[in-house]
């Protein structure tokens, strides 16, 4: 994704939509990326983290964001 930067990979798909909401009440807009395939749900080789992607002009303040949440 050109402009954009990875921020985080949340291996709980159930979790990605959470910080995303967190993130985008930051006045960060944010984008979750799943590249898990469906037909394989459930199947423990086909457990892929979630991606979670910001703007490159936001990245320094998600990641400060997402810092916060771990201290």
């Amino acid at each position: 994704m050109n402009g954009w930067v990875l921020v985080m990979q949340c291996p709980d798909a159930n979790m990605a939509p959470l910080i995303q909401g967190g993130l985008e009440s930051e006045g960060i807009p944010a984008v979750v990326m799943n590249k898990q395939d469906s037909s394989y749900v459930g199947m423990c080789f086909a457990t892929r983290p979630v991606e979670i992607w910001v703007p490159e002009a936001h990245a320094e303040q998600a990641q400060a964001w997402l810092n916060a949440l771990e201290g």
